[in-house]
């Protein structure tokens, strides 16, 4: 996964300020619409390549930083919900409407289980900008070309 970034500002201990258009999902190739809106966000990143203010760059993410993320963010809220359920099952066989319960509860353990992914992100959220790097500096006549 590869972004180009424009640098806007230089900071101190050998960082800089680098905004980046978020990825679309839909690319904005279907008919219904006329793409769907990309807003922009800045990043701040050790300067690795001696950039400077104005300079485009080539961003890129440590693709197994990222898939540890995504299986953390979807898989705590379902691992939540089935562990629910089955436990549900195994301790109170004979409960009447157990199916209904347990999807209850599986739901309830699922919300809890968003909060805490919730948190976490929030409290670990600057570790998610070191999965990313520049890769290159770009010259402005390689970028529209």
């Amino acid at each position: 996964m590869e972004q180009i970034g424009y640098v806007t500002k230089l900071l101190d201990n050998n960082k800089c300020k680098i905004l980046v258009s978020r990825i679309s999902g839909c690319k904005g190739t279907c008919k219904t619409c006329s793409g769907c809106p990309t807003p922009s966000m800045y990043i701040v990143m050790d300067n690795l390549l001696d950039v400077s203010v104005g300079d485009y760059v080539k961003i890129g993410v440590d693709s197994k930083t990222v898939l540890k993320y995504s299986v953390f963010l979807y898989g705590l809220p379902i691992l939540f919900f089935v562990l629910s359920i089955l436990l549900l099952n195994i301790f109170f066989p004979n409960l009447k409407n157990i199916d209904l319960i347990g999807f209850s509860v599986g739901i309830l353990m699922m919300t809890i289980a968003f909060m805490i992914v919730k948190f976490i992100d929030k409290k670990y959220a600057h570790i998610s900008t070191k999965a990313m790097f520049m890769e290159q500096k770009i010259s402005k006549k390689d970028l529209y070309s």
